[in-house]
């Protein structure tokens, strides 16, 4: 593994570390850092399927700020492709195991979350 595909790595991982930070904490500013304006948030809860964009996300997870159970996640895999990369994150929110997977692209040596996909582990 090259130098650079192991500072992407490291990179990566600290970008998902904290898009989990932010999106328990409800932290606005640090999601809006993170994901594109246009990201949109999509998978199955409770039988139905949802798609949220940014802000319906960002409202959601500030409505949730306190009720995930033990703040704990980790970081599954990372694969990065040339300017595009897809991270796995596992984590509590809202009191359920999620499995995230974050499409992010990279642009101006910055790391973009473009989309999220998510699976109800629990």
């Amino acid at each position: 593994m090259s130098k650079n595909d192991v500072d992407n790595v490291t990179a990566l991982t600290e970008t998902a570390k904290r898009y989990y930070q932010a999106m328990v904490t409800g932290d606005e500013a640090e999601l809006r850092r993170l994901f594109d304006r246009r990201a949109a948030i999509v998978g199955n809860f409770e039988g139905e399927f949802q798609w949220l964009d940014l802000d319906g996300f960002i409202d959601e997870a500030k409505n949730l700020i306190g009720q995930h159970g033990e703040e704990n996640c980790s970081v599954e895999s990372v694969r990065v492709d040339g300017d595009i990369a897809t991270v796995a994150v596992r984590g509590r929110y809202a009191g359920l195991w999620f499995l995230d997977h974050l499409s992010l692209v990279e642009i101006n040596d910055h790391w973009m979350i473009t989309s999220k996909s998510f699976h109800v582990v629990t």
